[in-house]
């Protein structure tokens, strides 16, 4: 029989969760996930609305409220940025999803994500959103079949596995589902993406690959972590039809980009002068 850990927070943990999360409210429910973290609520606030998302407890869950919502945000988009369709690829645990919801009311969102320990908090996360939020539980490249998920070698983080060869554990792999953007958005009778967040541990080109041109050349955005595999391949690819901006350290391997389409980014530069 296998055993399971359970991994309930200390007054010390909630302590250092407390300070981190600083003008946050975060509340153990004392449910207790598959992977043995205690689930919290945190109420979030943003653009005049608010939302309970809920995080494990001990796990870079956390990271991802203070990155979004309490830091400079790297999904603050120029307010020409109007997207009607947005592709969430690499969803986690709609963190990302539910800023989408709250900074674009009018926007319809599909979340690609493949882990089913990050889609059971995914559901409950987007809830919330009705319609508006599609979660699509499969991930994206240029193939479409089962393909070899290599879990993080943190045990705490379920956001850095990868498909890839590059930053995974290959002692803790999962067979997942993969579709293409294409494919996808024939099945959906999508004509076309507006934004797409891309961060999905060095797939971010095969994704690009898996997507008809005009769709990335067209989209008015896109956003999101290149990981060190064919990065340079991906910005010639967006630097065709977009300004890109990178924001990397010289020893990390991940750095975020932000891409705005050049008759956009003329508009605003316009405004601004």
């Amino acid at each position: 029989m296998s055993q399971m850990t359970i991994n309930t927070p200390s007054n010390d943990l909630l302590a250092r969760l407390a300070r981190k999360l600083r003008g946050f409210k975060i509340q153990p429910t004392g449910r207790i996930t598959q992977t043995g973290h205690e689930l919290a609520s945190v109420k979030v606030h943003h653009n005049g609305q608010s939302a309970t998302l809920h995080v494990r407890l001990g796990t870079t869950d956390v990271d991802l409220v203070t990155m979004i919502y309490q830091a400079q945000c790297m999904y603050h988009l120029p307010r020409q940025v109007q997207p009607k369709i947005i592709f969430d690829c690499g969803a986690n645990i709609g963190m990302t999803a539910s800023y989408f919801a709250m900074t674009y009311p009018n926007a319809q969102i599909f979340c690609f994500e493949p882990l089913p320990d990050n889609l059971a908090i995914l559901r409950e996360n987007v809830e919330q959103f009705g319609d508006r939020v599609t979660i699509l539980p499969y991930g994206v490249s240029d193939s479409v079949g089962s393909f070899t998920y290599n879990m993080s070698a943190n045990p705490n983080s379920f956001g850095g596995g990868t498909f890839c060869k590059v930053g995974g554990d290959d002692e803790r792999a999962v067979e997942l589902p993969v579709r293409t953007v294409g494919d996808v958005m024939d099945e959906l009778g999508i004509m076309q993406v507006d934004l797409f967040k891309l961060d999905t541990e060095g797939s971010e080109y095969a994704i690009l690959q898996g997507t008809p041109n005009h769709v990335y050349r067209n989209a008015q955005a896109l956003v999101g972590e290149l990981h060190g595999v064919n990065d340079w391949d991906f910005c010639n690819l967006i630097d065709e039809t977009h300004n890109i901006g990178i924001n990397k350290a010289w020893d990390r391997r991940c750095y975020e980009f932000v891409a705005i389409r050049r008759d956009l980014k003329d508009e605003e530069q316009a405004l601004a002068a």
